[in-house]
């Protein structure tokens, strides 16, 4: 975990954003009153990812982020951020050996040469390496130089602006304070290499089930520090997908909905990161799942009482989900009203229920959602944030890929089983 930011650093990195902001600014000026209007709105998409690029830590990854809803940003602008999972400018060859040597001492072989050539994959946290060893090919994973600092700044500068957020009327009783920290310490999680190696051990132990679904395996000794090592998985194109038979791209898309609800429902362990970077969908029908970096480990509370929501999602039962939501609401003001909270929280669950991806607009509903508490000062347990983030990240995938799918239906087996193997009672 990165030290608190000192006043000067914070100051300094509030600063380099204004900066980069204004001058970003300026060059859109100068792009809405020079360029055709056939070409414009690509300029401004490739404006608004070099500001990302130059903002970096926390601010690239929202762009990442960004990019997987194409239903929100349009076909444009999620193309020109898809750059930012896996191609922004590198470290250097010096970076990266010195954060090599600091982790090692002593290079394991074959990684001095592969570190001294550019990488295979650039993202926002780390650059990912190419080494050939006696043992097989392997992917080193460099974490960037001072890069925990620069997260360190940007999530102390999201805090304060999410207090700032909160004195205004109405957002008094928002826990904008709570969602903004839990998100920020995730984020934070990512840099810890240690952590991430364990999870990818955890994931592809959970997910050890699914035949169809590709887990890197890490490899023992070469793990430590700022570096991750695993097996190297050859032919990975994030733009590959679009090249496949839709029947091939349609059961990817299905096999990777069906390990996401297991890891959700059934683990309670939550990949928040599933851009186009970190999932690969191969033309022999695999899916490829990378990175386990920005994850979340619900508590058993968050994880029973989000399971049981979206069971009463899928049978559209309202009146349940909005019990459920109030089992976790940690107090009740005298000025709210309780009955006018179940009577809303319930109508946006009946409409929203049964739909398929296509009509399933889960951005809308989340946003919907979270209104309703503000509106009504009722706020649901802010670890269902992630369960939430997850599901967006997915939903953009499967909007794009296999629009048809019931994207609630396809829920309902690894609920159920949520609920069995988790000795979780159906809410009443």
């Amino acid at each position: 975990m990165p030290a608190r930011p000192s006043p000067s650093l914070l100051l300094g990195r509030a600063l380099q954003v204004a900066v980069h902001l204004f001058r970003f600014l300026l060059r859109v000026l100068g792009v809405t009153l020079t360029s055709p209007a056939a070409s414009r709105r690509e300029r401004v998409a490739t404006e608004v990812a070099h500001l990302a690029e130059r903002l970096g830590g926390a601010f690239l990854k929202a762009g990442q982020l960004l990019a997987t809803r194409v239903d929100l940003v349009g076909h444009t602008m999620a193309a020109a951020l898809g750059r930012l999972h896996d191609n922004v400018r590198p470290m250097s060859g010096r970076q990266a050996l010195g954060e090599a040597r600091a982790a090692f001492g002593a290079l394991p072989a074959g990684f001095d040469e592969a570190l001294r050539r550019p990488p295979v994959a650039s993202g926002s946290i780390a650059c990912v390496y190419r080494a050939e060893r006696d043992d097989g090919e392997v992917a080193i994973k460099v974490r960037r130089p001072d890069i925990a600092r620069r997260f360190a700044a940007d999530i102390a500068m999201f805090r304060l602006a999410a207090r700032l957020i909160t004195r205004l009327p109405p957002f008094r009783r928002v826990p904008m304070v709570d969602i903004v920290t839990q998100i920020g310490d995730s984020l934070v999680g990512q840099l810890d290499f240690v952590k991430e190696a364990d999870n990818l051990r955890r994931l592809r132990a959970d997910l050890s089930s699914f035949p169809e679904v590709v887990v890197p395996a890490t490899r023992a000794g070469m793990c430590a520090g700022g570096v991750i090592t695993m097996d190297y998985i050859s032919g990975l194109d994030r733009l590959a997908v679009d090249r496949l038979p839709r029947k091939t791209r349609e059961a990817g898309v299905v096999i990777l909905v069906r390990a996401v609800y297991r890891m959700l429902f059934v683990e309670g362990f939550i990949h928040v990161d599933l851009h186009q970077g970190n999932v690969y969908f191969q033309a022999d029908g695999k899916v490829v799942i990378l990175d386990a970096g920005f994850t979340f480990r619900l508590s058993d509370m968050a994880r029973g009482r989000f399971t049981q929501f979206f069971a009463g999602m899928i049978r559209g039962d309202g009146e349940s989900c909005a019990e459920i939501l109030l089992s976790t609401v940690r107090s009740i003001g005298k000025d709210a009203d309780v009955a006018a909270f179940r009577r809303d929280i319930a109508d946006l669950v009946v409409r929203n229920a049964g739909a398929v991806a296509r009509d399933f607009d889960l951005a809308a509903f989340s946003v919907d959602l979270f209104d309703l508490q503000r509106r009504h000062r009722l706020f649901a347990e802010p670890e269902f944030v992630f369960p939430l983030l997850c599901l967006l990240s997915l939903e953009g995938t499967v909007r794009r890929l296999h629009p048809m799918m019931d994207f609630q239906l396809e829920a309902a087996p690894h609920v159920m089983h949520g609920l069995l193997v988790n000795s979780i009672m159906p809410f009443d």
